[in-house]
C-alpha cells in the first residue's frame, strides 16, 4: 500500500477555517462534506490543532469511528505530523471517555443507536461530523447544525487529486458476465475490488476465476478481513469480493478496477470513490457497471474515456481506441467493395475516412452513427 503524504492544499485552508468559524459563531455541531481523497482526517486534525492550541492544550478529543482500520488510520497520520492529543474510540465502546470535542468519521452514521449512546456519555459541547457521503438510505435526519461543504469529486480530478476513471458498462449485471468479462481480460483490470447484492454471488465469482486460474478472496463481517487484504494488497490474489463491508473507509490507492454492483446514490458514490485515489503509475481507474444502473457512474464525475461491451467486444464510445479503427478499416473495406460513395465524413482521432452509409444496413448505420462523429457532406 502506498505511504500517506502529507500536503496541505488550498480548499482544505478554506474548509477549516469555515468550520472554526462556525464554532466561533456558537454552532455546537458542524458536518464537514468533503469527497473521498479530498483529506477529510487531514482537516479533522487540523481543526483539532487548532482548537487545542487555542485552549492551551486543555480540550479533550475524541476521534469516533465504527470501523478498526479507520482508527488506526488516523492514529499514524495524526502521529507522523500533527502530535494532537486525542482519544481513538469505537462507537460501539460501552464506555467512552469524556470529551470536549467529538469528531465522528463517516458521519453519516450519526443518526443510529449507537451514536446517540456514545454522545451520552462523553458530554462532548461541540461535534464535528466527517463525511464523503451524508446521506441515509434510511432517510432518518442527521442533526448537525450547520454544514460546511468541500470541493467536488470532479473538480479534484480537474487538480489532478483524484484519479480519472473510465466508464465501462454491462449491459445487464449478473455473476455469470461480470466473471467472463473479468476473466476474458485480466490484465486490462488489474487489482480489483467486486460489489455484489449477496455473499452467495460472491462466492459464485470467486469460483468462476478460480477455474480459470485467478486468485479471489471473499470479504465478510465474519472473515479474517486483514490476512484477505494483505492477501489483496501483496498480490498473492487479483481480486476482493464483497457486499458493502469495504464500500467505505478502505482506502487503496493502487486498485485499478471498482465492479459496482446496482445500487442508489449513495451506495454508488461510495463504492466508485475506492477507486478514485491517484497512485503512482496510476493512470485511470476502470469503473463497470451495469448500463441500466438507477444511478449511472457519469453523474459522479465525467469520464476519461466511455466503453460498452456488445457482441463480446469492448466498443468505446469516445477517443480513438483499436476497437473503433478496427470497425473503421473493417466499415471503410466493406464499402469499397461495393464501391459506392456518398459526401459523408466519419472522423477518429487524427484520421479522417469519406465512406457511404447508404450502403449499410440500417442496424449497422445505427451502431456507427453512434460510436463515432458523424456529420453530413457540405
Amino acid at each position: 500500500m502506498s505511504s500517506f503524504i502529507f500536503e496541505e492544499r488550498p480548499y482544505q485552508t478554506e474548509a477549516v477555517s469555515q468550520v472554526l468559524k462556525e464554532f466561533e459563531n456558537g454552532r455546537e455541531s458542524v458536518l464537514l462534506e468533503s469527497p473521498v481523497g479530498s483529506g477529510k482526517t487531514i482537516m479533522g486534525l487540523l481543526v483539532i490543532r487548532e482548537l487545542q492550541e487555542r485552549s492551551g492544550g486543555k480540550l479533550r478529543v475524541s476521534w469516533v469511528a465504527s470501523r478498526r482500520h479507520i482508527l488506526q488510520q488516523t492514529a499514524r497520520i495524526n502521529e507522523s505530523f500533527f502530535h494532537c492529543r486525542l482519544n481513538l474510540v469505537s462507537v460501539f465502546a460501552s464506555n467512552p471517555p469524556k470529551a470536549d470535542l467529538v469528531v465522528l468519521d463517516e458521519a453519516h452514521h450519526e443518526a443510529t443507536q449507537s451514536c446517540l449512546a456514545m454522545y451520552e456519555s462523553t458530554g462532548n459541547a461541540r461535534t464535528l461530523g466527517l463525511s464523503a457521503t451524508p446521506l441515509r438510505t434510511d432517510r432518518m435526519r442527521l442533526s448537525f447544525q450547520t454544514s460546511v461543504r468541500c470541493c467536488g469529486i470532479q473538480k479534484l480530478i480537474h487538480m489532478g487529486i483524484l484519479s480519472p476513471y473510465h466508464s465501462c458498462k454491462l449491459p445487464e449485471w449478473n455473476v455469470e458476465l461480470a466473471a467472463k468479462v473479468f476473466c476474458e481480460n485480466p490484465e486490462r483490470w488489474g487489482k480489483s475490488l467486486v460489489f455484489f447484492q449477496t455473499i452467495r454471488e460472491c462466492r459464485a465469482f470467486q469460483q468462476l476465476l478460480a477455474a480459470q486460474g485467478i486468485g479471489c478472496e471473499v470479504i465478510t463481517a465474519q472473515s479474517n478481513r486483514d490476512s484477505q487484504l494483505d492477501a489483496f494488497i501483496a498480490g498473492d490474489v487479483q481480486a476482493v469480493a464483497n457486499v458493502s463491508v469495504l464500500s467505505e473507509g478502505f482506502d487503496l490507492p493502487e486498485l485499478q478496477s471498482i465492479f459496482l454492483r446496482d445500487a442508489s446514490r449513495l451506495p454508488t458514490i461510495q463504492m466508485a470513490g475506492r477507486g478514485l485515489r491517484r497512485d503512482p503509475g496510476k493512470t485511470h481507474c476502470n469503473l463497470v457497471q451495469s448500463a441500466t444502473s438507477p444511478y449511472p457512474v457519469e453523474r459522479i464525475a465525467s469520464p476519461q474515456e466511455s466503453f460498452r461491451y456488445m457482441k463480446n467486444k469492448w466498443l468505446s464510445c469516445s477517443g480513438n481506441t483499436r476497437i473503433i479503427l478496427e470497425t473503421l478499416e473493417e466499415s471503410l473495406r466493406l464499402l469499397a467493395e461495393r464501391k459506392t460513395v456518398l459526401p459523408v465524413y466519419l472522423t477518429s482521432g487524427r484520421h479522417v475516412k469519406e465512406i457511404s452509409l447508404k450502403s449499410l444496413s440500417p442496424f449497422s448505420r445505427s451502431s456507427l452513427s453512434n460510436l463515432f462523429n458523424i456529420t453530413g457532406g457540405k
